[in-house]
């Protein structure tokens, strides 16, 4: 799994999700899906490699609140930035630091809140604009890089139905969702994590009740695709309903993306 990591000085999470076998054993092309956090950090060489990469397409996910605070440092003329800043005008903390703010704050509270986010996520309406287009640019074809923050939540969500539509099998989707918590060395940078966090909050915060949200864990996605199967059956349903992702789609992706 860590060959699938692009390492950079200061992007994190940055990795490959193709490379998988899917059920009728082709495999996924390397160096066309690629999940990442965000670029607001990035290093001049950081920037330099990522011009380097070829990549047609960046799928933003942030809310226009993180990408005001937090701007992209890298932008190239030859990648196609797509963003959504419906919304524009709200809180000014994020849902999940407004989440820490609770004087109640423990790991099952965090567990509780993360996997109230996870059965939000596809039903928003900004990130169901969002994965339309990840998808769409998808169908056209050269290398795409789909991120947020931290490159697990929202962006772990429309990989893992990336992967699903590819015909990639569970267990490789909750695999390259999982793996974040060994990509971003979580143990590591927690104390740097928890400062900044504490730094903005204006409070302190013990570190066991906000690890939960600082990584991934399967029962998250699960949550997701729980909540979908319950209202539109599966994952391809609800792609096909919502996100415009029927089986003709689903085929030209295939086509685009198996080696």
């Amino acid at each position: 799994m860590h060959d699938r990591l692009v390492p950079f000085d200061r992007v994190l999470n940055f990795r490959d999700f193709g490379g998988w076998q899917t059920a009728d054993g082709t495999a996924i092309a390397r160096g066309k899906l690629y999940r990442s956090a965000a670029f607001n950090d990035a290093s001049e060489a950081d920037i330099e490699k990522l011009d380097a990469m070829g990549l047609r397409f960046l799928v933003d996910l942030r809310r226009p609140e993180e990408r005001a605070h937090e701007p992209n440092k890298w932008a190239s003329e030859n990648t196609r930035v797509i963003f959504n800043d419906e919304g524009a005008g709200g809180p000014a903390l994020p849902p999940h630091l407004l989440a820490l703010m609770q004087s109640d704050l423990t790991a099952d509270s965090t567990r509780h809140y993360m996997k109230s986010l996870y059965r939000e996520i596809p039903f928003d309406a900004r990130l169901i604009s969002l994965y339309r287009n990840w998808f769409a640019e998808l169908g056209e074809g050269g290398a795409g890089v789909v991120h947020c923050a931290a490159g697990k939540d929202r962006t772990g969500v429309i990989c893992a139905l990336t992967l699903i539509a590819l015909g990639v099998d569970e267990d490789a989707v909750y695999a390259d969702y999982e793996f974040t918590n060994q990509a971003v060395d979580l143990e590591t940078r927690m104390p740097k994590i928890q400062a900044r966090m504490e730094e903005r909050l204006g409070r302190a915060l013990n570190a066991e009740a906000i690890r939960p949200m600082l990584g991934v864990q399967v029962d998250y996605l699960r949550t997701t695709l729980d909540v979908i199967d319950a209202q539109y059956g599966s994952a391809l349903n609800y792609m096909d309903q919502v996100l415009g992702v029927g089986p003709a789609e689903r085929a030209r992706l295939r086509q685009r993306l198996a080696e």
